[in-house]
């Protein structure tokens, strides 16, 4: 027999709809199920509600744990939920079937030998370390030089074999 528990991690509200206050917008929501035995499964997920009629409404101040239990059971395929559990449950005395490799086909496995222990032990350092400030000795000098590449831009007419009326300017650069 299992026995199945309820548990709500969180509620995600409104703080104002439609005139109303603090209204539960989402239920954060866990359910396990437990055999005789303590071998247990869980699911948790999250259930979005839609906005309450002013009649439907319950003040969020007055909400126990099982009027949001029982608007989860009322909205959630509980059947299915625990049909699912129970067969995790199964599965942890059963383990679902697995290939194996073929017992004709041989692996071979090597051991690689273990390194030996290291033992790490803290001394205390004896030495004295000095550090003393030289001035730098070395200078960077910059210089911006000109530039000796130079552009000269003439200007030739080029005239295209359409029609002598139409001409098409260009220019060429040297």
């Amino acid at each position: 027999m299992i026995t199945y528990t309820w548990s709500i991690s969180k509620l995600d509200c409104a703080p104002l709809e439609n005139g109303l206050t603090n209204v539960v917008k989402t239920i954060y929501w866990g359910l396990t199920g437990t055999d005789e035995n303590g071998v247990s499964a869980s699911m948790s997920n999250s259930y979005p509600l839609s906005s309450p009629s002013p009649e439907g409404f319950a003040d969020y101040l007055t909400l126990t744990e099982e009027d949001v239990i029982v608007w989860l059971e009322s909205n959630l395929d509980v059947g299915y939920i625990k049909t699912k559990l129970s067969n995790e449950i199964a599965s942890q005395y059963n383990p679902p079937i697995t290939s194996l490799p073929f017992p004709w086909v041989k692996i071979e496995v090597t051991e690689e030998p273990i390194a030996e222990e290291v033992v790490v032990t803290e001394e205390p350092i004896t030495e004295e370390v000095v550090v003393t400030e030289e001035p730098i000795a070395e200078e960077v000098v910059v210089t911006e030089e000109p530039i000796a590449e130079e552009v000269v831009v003439t200007e030739e007419p080029v005239v295209t074999e359409e029609p002598a009326t139409k001409t098409l300017d260009t220019f060429k650069i040297l």
